[in-house]
Formats: C-alpha cells, structure tokens, sequence
C-alpha cells in the first residue's frame, strides 16, 4: 500500500521534464515596469476616432488601471452607474467586465469616458 501511494497513477518519474517551462517565451519588456503592471499610455500614441475623441481608455484596461491614470474618470465611471471603481475586484476587472455585470454596453461608457477625458486632459496636453 504505502508503495502505492509513493507512485500514485504510476508516473514515470525518469522522464519528467521542463521542457515547458524552459521555452517560454520572454515577455515583452517595453510595455510593462516592475511588477509586470502596465504603464500609462502616451497621449500623443493614442488613436483618434471619427469624432475627434482620443482613446484614452479601450475595453479591455482594467478599472483600477483606468482609476490609478486618469483619476477623473472615476466619476464619470460612477456616474454611468459603475460605482465599483471603489470595490476591490476593480484592481483585476476589464472595462469590458465590469460593464457586463451593471448591464451596461462596453462601446457607449468608453465613448462617454473618452469624451470627457479628451475635453479635460486634451486641453492640458496641448
């Protein structure tokens, strides 16, 4: 029994290898700072849409990511109905994410949080 339990599924404990792990691939570096975090992105690199909106935010940012680089947003995030910007899970929840769970379209608070972004911190940038 106990010779049972030491080779539980009868693994072939010669041949383990990690070779997985041992080709990974290296993360890209330029996008990131210490910790793996996401850095803000530069205003001039964004896109513009039809409109003249800047795309400060898109949905796949996470909220604490939108909330720690545009701290104005916040309000209009809660303003949309979103108040999670306070809540915890905002640290690991895409725009995306958190719209669905208030029932809201993704494409329209962007827009309004675009908007209001491009109206306050375009007019600083230039």
């Amino acid at each position: 029994m106990a010779e049972e339990i030491n080779n539980a599924g009868n693994a072939d404990l010669e041949n383990i290898t990690t070779k997985v792990m041992d080709e990974k691939p290296e993360e890209k570096t330029e996008d990131k700072k210490y910790g793996g975090v996401p850095q803000k992105p530069d205003a001039s690199t964004l896109p513009v849409d039809e409109d003249g909106i800047r795309q400060y935010v898109n949905k796949d940012m996470l909220i604490g990511d939108i909330i720690t680089w545009y701290p104005d947003a916040a309000l209009v995030l809660m303003k949309c109905g979103m108040h999670c910007v306070s809540c915890g899970v905002s640290q690991f929840e895409s725009l995306d994410q958190a719209c669905a769970v208030h029932g809201l379209y993704t494409d329209d608070v962007a827009k309004v949080v675009n908007d209001y972004l491009t109206q306050t911190i375009g007019t600083e940038e230039e």
